[in-house]
């Protein structure tokens, strides 16, 4: 009866269920069925992250402000209000009325309370004084693989996806790249109303786009080129989740001393020859030929590759980098076969010519 081998085992199984494949050799593999480079969260340089542009000194939204206007016929101190910016970031301020300060400094804001005032006849030449009273803060929950999970409180000026991991204190070793930011509907619908930020020169910010804000934003930290400020930005109420990195194995099998599953290395790449020497070697030395049955996602069939392992060690393309879910068979060959069936004769041989054996 003929001996069916793991790899042919494999392709038949693929077969009888209908599975479509290709095969390749490790030299002409298309780029599209090789493996990417693993990356992890250890592996990103976070201080490139986007940040939002927003300079911290500037008023906007929800900020609270204590204003006082003085006219120089006062007796008393002046009456000084405890004032909150709306959300299209103007002030109500009393007997002049709504002034828009957002995207201003304090000092550039007082001026514009004392401009209105006087271009509204309440007032002739006044000294106006504005102070922060409180800025708007957030609260912002990170959970998942960061050392520090926690609910915390941002100023709203600096609040995007880099001040959350900072406060977390960094993502854990078992993060992965992937990352999901998830805003509430009350604070998108909240952002949505707001009016653009302005700068000290009076002209909006381009950058704000509330109608291009989504509820769920998932962020490929291997990606960070491609990714927008604003898509980093969080609003109050926003969950960030670090995913943890999922357990990655590969299967190696046929002619090698320890048939089993290898968990991949944390956070790096693991190729064949490193696969196969984790697996106890191979059991016969002149076992060189490979199959690597790998699945095809996007197309929903698997792709088989054949490698040499005496290729692989020569320093070749066939020592390629393997992805996880890959199942590394080493196959029997004439050679293998023909190696095998002398050592069972000699063995067998070697055994009946001595009594007792």
């Amino acid at each position: 009866m003929r001996r069916i081998t793991p790899g042919l085992l494999i392709l038949w199984l693929l077969a009888a269920i209908g599975c479509s494949h290709a095969q390749y050799s490790a030299a002409n593999l298309p780029p599209e069925f090789a493996a990417p480079h693993h990356v992890s969260a250890r592996h990103v340089d976070l201080s490139q992250m986007p940040r939002t542009s927003t300079p911290s000194e500037w008023l906007q939204p929800g900020d609270t402000v204590e204003l006082s206007i003085a006219t120089g016929i006062e007796k008393t101190t002046p009456t000084a209000w405890t004032l909150r910016l709306d959300d299209s970031g103007a002030v109500d301020v009393p007997l002049v009325g709504p002034v828009p300060i957002a995207g201003l400094t304090p000092n550039v804001a007082a001026d514009r309370v004392r401009d209105r005032a006087i271009e509204r006849g309440v007032y002739v030449s006044p000294k106006v004084t504005l102070t922060v009273d409180k800025r708007r803060s957030y609260q912002i929950t990170v959970v998942g693989a960061v050392n520090e999970p926690d609910t915390y409180e941002i100023p709203a000026t600096s609040c995007d996806l880099m001040t959350a991991l900072t406060m977390a204190k960094g993502v854990s070793d078992e993060a992965s790249r992937f990352i999901e930011i998830r805003h509430t509907p009350a604070a998108l619908s909240d952002y949505a109303k707001r009016s653009p930020p302005v700068g000290p020169d009076g002209v909006a910010l381009a950058s704000f786009q509330p109608q291009s804000m989504a509820p769920v934003v998932n962020v490929d930290l291997a990606d960070l080129n491609n990714l927008s400020p604003q898509s980093l930005q969080l609003l109050d109420g926003s969950v960030v989740s670090v995913t943890r990195e999922p357990k990655r194995v590969v299967s190696v099998m046929g002619l090698v001393n320890k048939p089993d599953q290898i968990e991949m290395p944390d956070g790096e790449d693991l190729t064949l020859l490193d696969a196969i020497a984790q697996a106890g070697g191979t059991t016969l030395s002149i076992a060189d030929k490979v199959h690597i049955i790998r699945s095809v996602p996007e197309t929903g069939g698997t792709t088989v590759i054949e490698a040499s392992l005496a290729n692989a060690r020569s320093g070749g393309p066939d020592n390629l980098r393997l992805a996880p879910g890959d199942v590394v068979s080493v196959e029997e060959t004439p050679s293998t076969v023909a190696l095998q069936t002398i050592r069972s004769f000699f063995r067998v041989g070697f055994s009946a010519a001595i009594p007792g054996l």
